[in-house]
């Protein structure tokens, strides 16, 4: 079954912070998932981790193919219950003091992937638009 989610959102901070928060290790831990081995680099592979839950043992293995900072990163994405890797593109774009984000994330899969993945960036990108929006949150720090 074929995965396609494409999400927009604009978030009210200017570019540089939010690509702070999309690439940055410790920013990645606070929105995303514990990022374990996460580096900036096209190359690198790392793991995302979080606590299982239903549905997901909270496990992603993933490499860097490509860097552009400010305005795009794309990943590959292979989680611990799908045998198929996919592919994630995150893409910014300034709008004058606020960022749209666009999130494409493609690849083969089956259908239960397909939904729990579906409502997981829905719920991760809300999460990146709190920290963005935190005092102590700014993608600064």
């Amino acid at each position: 079954m074929k995965l396609d989610i494409s999400m927009e959102e604009l978030y009210a901070a200017p570019i540089e912070r939010v690509w702070h928060a999309v690439s940055d290790p410790q920013m990645i831990e606070r929105w995303l998932m514990r990022a374990d081995g996460y580096g900036a680099k096209v190359g690198v592979r790392f793991a995302l981790g979080e606590p299982p839950r239903p549905g997901c043992r909270g496990h992603v293995e993933c490499e860097v193919l490509e860097l552009s900072p400010p305005h795009r990163m794309v990943w590959s994405w292979r989680g611990a219950d799908d045998p198929a890797t996919t592919r994630l593109v995150i893409e910014l774009e300034a709008d004058g003091e606020r960022t749209r984000l666009t999130l494409r994330h493609t690849g083969e899969t089956d259908e239960r992937m397909r939904a729990s993945t579906t409502g997981g960036w829905t719920q991760k990108l809300g999460q990146l638009a709190e920290l963005l929006t935190t005092p102590g949150g700014n993608g600064n720090d």
